[in-house]
């Protein structure tokens, strides 16, 4: 049974290399190819938002257990099994794409970065593969994060407001 794993795990590595490849090179019906172009951007943004994570995890492990000794390996496939509407698929993204957006989250997580610095980083990187990918929906990584910013501000015009109705 391993074997057969194995193979089927190999098959959809370069089933999903493959589809990052011919993207730009694909010569599609204008309509489907914008389709596949949206389903590669939604695809790669869940797959750099786990690899970010995976990277803050790392650390946040090796943190938790008194960052003794050296920090863990750090290391993430340029492959990786994404949740989609259509079920669990694997998605390529070049390792030195990968090596990034895992850096940036082990980076974040250990405080060398701050929560702007990473998402302008992973701006930057998000626009230069869209735009090597001619993707027509740009890559919006660390959704998460963003989200967070608007909470906080949200609360700090909550309290600012608040100020202003008891003067």
């Amino acid at each position: 049974m391993g074997l057969f794993k194995g193979l089927k795990a190999s098959k959809e590595r370069k089933k999903a290399k493959e589809f990052y490849s011919e993207i730009p090179r694909m010569n599609a019906e204008k309509r489907e190819l914008r389709k596949l172009k949206a389903v590669l951007s939604a695809r790669l943004t869940a797959f750099i938002d786990k690899t970010f994570i995976e990277g803050a995890e790392i650390i946040s492990n090796w943190q938790e257990k008194g960052s003794e000794g050296r920090p863990p390996a750090m290391f993430s496939s340029a492959f990786k099994d994404v949740k989609t509407i259509g079920g669990t698929v694997t998605v390529y993204l070049p390792q030195k794409y990968t090596n990034i957006y895992f850096e940036l989250g082990s980076k974040y997580q250990s405080a060398l970065l701050t929560k702007n610095q990473v998402i302008a980083l992973a701006d930057s990187t998000a626009t230069e593969v869209s735009d090597s990918l001619t993707l027509e929906n740009p890559i919006v990584p660390l959704a998460f994060l963003r989200i967070e910013d608007e909470e906080d501000e949200e609360a700090g015009e909550d309290e600012e407001n608040e100020e202003n109705a008891e003067e």
